[in-house]
């Protein structure tokens, strides 16, 4: 039984046997192709589970480099009849050097090539081919694979460093096609730890529209599996800057259901209530922070959120004030927008005065530790428009690019992190402490200037 001294071969027999954990396989090192005997053992060998070891379902031979002895190990298998060793479903045959004398490998692929055998020189690049080919051989078996896994394995195991992640997410995406409802909300919650997986959210996300696919993707949370479609056609829009996504984003709002998507129906549903009360005003707020630079998109937002202010006057103060304070955010960053501006101003100051800390950051309807209409609290009525902008509308974010790059980073991580909705922001107690909430972000971008680059 040959033992890898080598650090290049070990390193890839610990990254494979790792990899194969990751698939959900048993996998073993130096397993005897005959059990009891010691005499002849692949180097790696994954079993589809504990339970049946008897034959491998593949089979990984690692050597350092090709020589004329390389030919013993697709020998032992191949050999052999079905009675003494049943093949394994694919042998993937790897050399982390070429060696020499090349005609080694073309001599094993002329031999072995019609079996399921496959060579991989790691040398000439070939760890990504590896890849791809392992999770093909992997969906002939299963109809799930571990994308999580797959994607923190290959950022933070330095032996993966080399593998195109762009290239083996495409691969996973047209091979297990029937799971693509599922593969958008994978992406945007891997994007919370893994920031590569934005682009490819993005990636994916104009993939799956621009195929017509249906994006009812599979959300655990309510608001995401139920509303994250207009959060795509925004970020779509955001990227690519192409009006046809106002016009799918109304068609979405007006036709997809008896009423409007996003509306005032209070009664129909508890959840959907409690997402109109408590969750609506930020996300109309993430649309509008998304379609900024088209001014008839924030319009057509913001008369979304007035709808449903109108039918309000009935509900608690903060309830009222939390939608009404993210209708005057929206109002305020557009030209377009005064009459609208002016007319939430007056809303809300028939309501009563607000805390200007509520204008900074508006306090989620949810938080029932802050009494909206607390005496101890400076309260004031809410300024006119322009004084409102000097004293509020104002962004540090710099450019364009960072606008669009914070603006979709905060879409995905509304789909992908439930934590954001209930995130606050309290005063630092040093400048260096400080760090926004979710929600302020999201403010702090609506307010973004880009005639001051």
């Amino acid at each position: 039984m040959g033992i890898h001294t080598l650090a290049k071969g070990t390193d890839l027999i610990k990254a494979i046997l790792n990899l194969g954990i990751i698939l959900n396989y048993h996998v073993r090192a130096e397993s005897p192709v005959k059990k009891g005997e010691t005499n002849q053992a692949v180097d790696i060998a994954w079993f589809i589970d504990k339970e049946d070891t008897n034959y491998p379902i593949m089979i990984f031979e690692i050597e350092s480099y090709s020589t004329n002895a390389s030919s013993a190990n697709p020998l032992k298998i191949f050999g052999k009849s079905n009675q003494y060793f049943e093949k394994p479903l694919f042998f993937f045959h790897v050399f982390v050097k070429s060696g020499d004398n090349p005609a080694i490998l073309k001599d094993l692929e002329f031999q072995y090539g019609s079996n399921n055998y496959r060579i991989y020189e790691i040398s000439k690049g070939d760890l990504n081919k590896l890849i791809l080919d392992v999770i093909s051989q992997h969906r002939r078996i299963n109809k799930n694979i571990n994308i999580q896994g797959l994607m923190k394995l290959f950022t933070f195991d330095e032996y993966w460093k080399e593998i195109n992640i762009t290239s083996v997410l495409e691969h996973i995406e047209n091979v297990y096609k029937h799971k693509w409802s599922e593969i958008l909300p994978i992406y945007a919650e891997l994007a919370q730890q893994l920031p590569i997986l934005h682009n490819e959210f993005i990636r994916f996300l104009d993939k799956k529209i621009s195929n017509g696919s249906n994006c009812n993707d599979n959300y655990e949370d309510y608001i995401a599996y139920h509303f994250s479609y207009g959060i795509y056609l925004a970020i779509l829009y955001c990227v690519k800057s192409d009006k046809a996504y106002l016009f799918m984003l109304k068609d979405w709002q007006e036709n997809s259901s008896y009423t409007e998507m996003i509306g005032p129906y209070f009664g129909l549903c508890r959840d959907y209530d409690e997402f109109i009360e408590d969750c609506s005003g930020a996300y109309l707020g993430m649309l509008a922070v998304l379609f900024k630079q088209q001014s008839d998109g924030v319009k057509y937002i913001l008369k979304q959120s007035i709808k449903i202010l109108k039918r309000m006057k009935g509900h608690p103060d903060n309830i009222i004030f939390y939608n009404a304070i993210w209708a005057l955010h929206i109002a305020a960053t557009c030209d377009i927008c005064e009459p609208e501006y002016n007319y939430i101003r007056d809303y809300i100051n028939e309501r009563g005065k607000l805390n200007k800390h509520w204008i900074v950051e508006p306090l989620s309807a949810l938080d029932n530790t802050t009494e909206y209409n607390n005496e101890s609290l400076s309260l004031e009525y809410i300024s006119d428009l322009e004084t409102f902008k000097k004293e509020f509308v104002h962004s540090d974010i710099l450019d364009s690019k960072m606008y669009k790059q914070e603006a979709v980073s905060l879409a995905i991580r509304m789909l992908g992190d439930l934590g954001c909705w209930s995130e606050r922001w309290y005063e630092p107690v040093h400048d260096h402490d400080c760090t926004k909430s979710w929600g302020t972000r999201i403010i702090n971008c609506l307010h973004f200037n880009d005639n001051d680059e």
